[in-house]
């Protein structure tokens, strides 16, 4: 029947797609936002609004929102300001602060090297480290994705924390790790062969 039929233009559906692809963004920073406390890290910022939206906690004291574009982060510091953020244009690699909480979303996949990310939460000294990823094969379509990783392939790069929850939405996967306590038997605190079993 023609009334099921939805005539769009191609401008419409491009307009229409891209609009999902923020919500989802905006829906992934949501998710873990409640998660967060203490100074926050959370890098790539990218332009911003998943920082903005972090700092609405009032768990976190502070957030540093990093990113290497400098555009990204003028972007950021006009539109996202706000009194618990600080933009910073640079490296992450080149970069310290220590902080209670890494965010890091969809961006492991990008990294040529991933140890790039544990290393970058010892030097953090990061008590709490929430990444997500695709869970799906992803580097045969997109030009910018350079590993397609399995959640025991991500949890085994993190050998000095330990996964305390793990969701999905969609075809994103989270986890969230702790810093295992300095002091407890190696046998308690290891990261489980599959948190799935």
């Amino acid at each position: 029947m023609a009334i099921e039929r939805i005539n769009l233009t191609r401008s419409d559906f491009i307009r229409i797609e891209n609009e999902i692809r923020l919500h989802e963004h905006l829906r992934r920073y949501s998710a873990i936002r409640r998660y967060c406390f203490g100074k926050t890290l959370d890098f790539p910022c990218g332009v911003g609004y998943g920082t903005y939206l972090l700092a609405a906690n009032p768990e976190i004291t502070s957030i540093v929102g990093v990113d290497k574009d400098e555009s990204s982060i003028l972007w950021a510091k006009k539109e996202f300001s706000h009194e618990k953020i600080e933009f910073v244009c640079e490296d992450i690699e080149d970069f310290f602060c220590s902080a209670d909480t890494l965010v890091c979303l969809e961006a492991i996949e990008h990294f040529l090297e991933p140890r790039f990310l544990p290393n970058c939460a010892k030097k953090a000294n990061a008590k709490q480290v929430i990444i997500s990823f695709p869970d799906k094969k992803s580097t045969h379509f997109n030009p910018f994705h350079l590993h397609d990783f399995t959640v025991q392939e991500v949890l085994d790069l993190f050998p000095e924390y330990v996964c305390y929850n793990e969701f999905k939405m969609g075809d994103v996967q989270f986890l969230l790790f702790l810093q295992k306590p300095e002091s407890a038997p190696s046998h308690i605190f290891r990261n489980l062969p599959s948190i799935r079993k």
